[in-house]
């Protein structure tokens, strides 16, 4: 994985995968999303609209089919997610789905592709289920937050893909799998339009695997470009991972110990805590040699809290919910880097350490 600079992607790379763009979804392509939290409905639903879409305007379409797999077990074999907008429209879809322990059981072809969309603690868990029943060319993309799942899955699977985005989304309280409707149904409410990028964990030391990586990634970013979100390839997703990683350290920490939404960050006195974790997290990140981006880290963190100001970020929830959270995994690759590089976490990460202190304590 590098961290250099990301080069211009949409430059270098904006035509790779224009002939893909255009190329419709084979009859037995499935895209498997493993995970129906917040980013897993958002995305399932996203795709599945675009595809009915699609398909009702030009009797075929260029999404492949999708199942939506989870840790519990369906009534029936069909769950619709209801999607509400951020400018408040609502989208039902109905979407194929399953346990994880009876994917052996599909009567489905292997997946075209998986979207790892799981808790960054949760994904050997859900790789010990996928794992047996695909292939080394099976592209996995990954869509943890913090950098603790992708070094390990990268070490599991060859055709590795990462995906970092800012679009937020989260379940509304009352909105648990309902049993007394069929097909069941699962809510999510997209809080905020953001931006995707997707590419390879790292070059491949063999060429033809690289190849077929790079294609696997152009051919997602592709299905989501047609589903209307806003995504385009990196040629440095490390990089990329570190930028979102920030963002997160900086927000989510903050918002799950004070239980408020992201928006509130804005106000008093936790617009001034957020200046001081991005100091913190900035001095880590000049040590660790990630370049910022062209604005600065603050102008980075402020825009996506004003886009996604009604969200209840993913560690809030857990909290709540009373789950485990992902702060070793947004809060740890900082903790260790600043480590590795000399630096005392009291004295140069005194706020970010409290906050991982805190929020470990209360970790079920």
């Amino acid at each position: 994985m590098t961290t250099s600079t990301p080069a211009d992607d949409n430059h270098t790379l904006s035509t790779a995968f224009d002939s893909l763009s255009q190329r419709p979804a084979a009859a037995g392509d499935w895209l498997w999303i493993v995970g129906p939290g917040a980013i897993g409905r958002l995305l399932a639903a996203t795709l599945a609209h675009a595809r009915l879409r699609e398909m009702a305007t030009q009797g075929r379409s260029t999404l492949p089919n999708l199942l939506l797999v989870g840790r519990r077990a369906s009534v029936s074999e069909m769950v619709t997610i209801d999607m509400t907008s951020p400018e408040g429209q609502a989208v039902s879809s109905e979407i194929t789905y399953t346990s994880i322990d009876q994917l052996r059981t599909l009567p489905y072809p292997p997946p075209a592709a998986i979207w790892l969309a799981t808790k960054s603690h949760a994904i050997e868990s859900a790789w010990a289920h996928v794992a047996p029943l695909i292939d080394s060319r099976t592209p996995v993309t990954c869509w943890q937050n913090g950098l603790s799942a992708q070094p390990w899955l990268a070490e599991q699977h060859p055709q590795l893909l990462c995906a970092s985005t800012t679009e937020g989304a989260w379940i509304p309280e009352s909105t648990a799998l309902a049993t007394h409707t069929l097909p069941e149904r699962l809510a999510v409410q997209h809080a905020g339009h953001g931006q995707t990028w997707l590419g390879t964990w790292s070059s491949q030391a063999d060429p033809a695997s690289s190849s077929s990586a790079m294609a696997a990634a152009e051919r997602q970013v592709a299905w989501l470009q047609a589903a209307g979100r806003e995504c385009d390839l990196s040629a440095d997703i490390g990089t990329r991972l570190w930028h979102k990683l920030a963002v997160n350290a900086a927000i989510n920490p903050l918002v799950a110990r004070f239980r408020i939404r992201n928006g509130q960050l804005r106000d008093r006195p936790f617009s001034l805590m957020v200046r001081q974790a991005v100091d913190e997290i900035t001095r880590v990140l000049e040590a660790e040699g990630i370049a910022p981006p062209p604005n600065g880290w603050q102008a980075l963190v402020d825009q996506v809290i004003r886009a996604t100001a009604n969200n209840r970020a993913s560690m809030l929830q857990d909290v709540l919910a009373g789950r485990t959270t992902e702060v070793e995994a947004i809060l740890g690759p900082l903790r260790h880097a600043a480590l590795r590089h000399g630096l005392s976490l009291t004295d140069d990460l005194p706020l970010l350490e409290q906050l991982h202190t805190q929020l470990s304590s209360q970790q079920p």
